[in-house]
């Protein structure tokens, strides 16, 4: 059979990490995703490389930023990935952040053709446990930690969790202090994703991701807690998602080879 070409990079995948998180481990997708798909993850102000920055405290300033660094990516990058579709992928605040820039996005004609969303119940859900962002220091902390929302790797130094507290904090105040505006439902498809041992999460919350969007829903429940991106089961059904907006001329023989590298 002739094997028709395809760009390069026929789909961008910007990712949008959890509260306080650094953009950095986010990379590690790229060997997760099929072949085809560039990963590029968003560093917010306060955050990872950018941690010397003032956190941003308003959930639409981190929209105007998030649309702002997809704008910089586009015109950083020549050739055959410019200009191509996208995805965003947000895990737990990412989430609510890739949600909302979808609507900022599909306001100015130009939606994502996916969104994924992973460990965050739906934006219209009740909140998932006690606001803890106005707390001192040592019981926001323990609360957050109490929840499963920090990472083991973070707990087991407590110098440097110091460091990430502030936009941790800032990131959760938004989380907290969110208020769903009643709109009509995306025609973007949704796809998500949650870990079966999550407590910062529900069956039902997940489910009502469904009720955002006129398109296609998928939920898939994978092995792990809030943060399950290194699970291989997570990997493989993320890739096997992402595979489906492949072009046509991308082959069956293709996609198997990327979905299980």
């Amino acid at each position: 059979m002739t094997r028709v070409s395809v760009p390069e990079t026929w789909l961008t995948l910007y990712c949008l990490p959890h509260a306080g998180g650094s953009a950095q481990p986010y990379a590690r997708l790229e060997s997760a995703v099929p072949a085809g798909v560039r990963v590029v993850p968003l560093e917010l102000p306060g955050h990872g490389r950018r941690l010397r920055e003032r956190p941003l405290r308003d959930l639409g300033q981190v929209v105007t930023e998030v649309i702002r660094l997809m704008g910089e990516f586009e015109g950083e990058v020549e050739g055959e990935g410019r200009g191509r579709p996208f995805a965003l992928f947000g895990h737990s605040f990412g989430a609510l952040v890739g949600y909302e820039t979808t609507r900022r996005l599909r306001e100015s004609g130009t939606p994502p053709e996916l969104l994924l969303v992973s460990a965050r119940n739906s934006p219209v859900w009740p909140l998932s446990h006690e606001p803890l962002h106005a707390l001192e220091d040592p019981l926001f902390t323990a609360g957050v930690s109490r929840m499963g929302g920090i990472p083991q790797v973070l707990l087991a130094q407590p110098k440097v969790l110091r460091v990430f507290l502030p936009s941790l904090r800032a990131d959760l105040e938004m989380v907290e202090t969110y208020a769903h505006r009643h709109r009509e439902p995306l025609d973007v498809p949704i796809a998500a994703f949650v870990g079966l041992e999550d407590r910062l999460t529900d069956p039902a919350g997940m489910a009502a991701w469904a009720e955002q969007t006129v398109r296609p829903f998928d939920l898939t429940p994978v092995r792990g807690g809030h943060f399950f991106l290194d699970e291989p089961e997570f990997r493989t059904a993320l890739a096997a998602r992402l595979g489906q907006l492949a072009p046509p001329a991308w082959d069956a023989g293709a996609r198997a080879t990327a979905c299980g590298r």
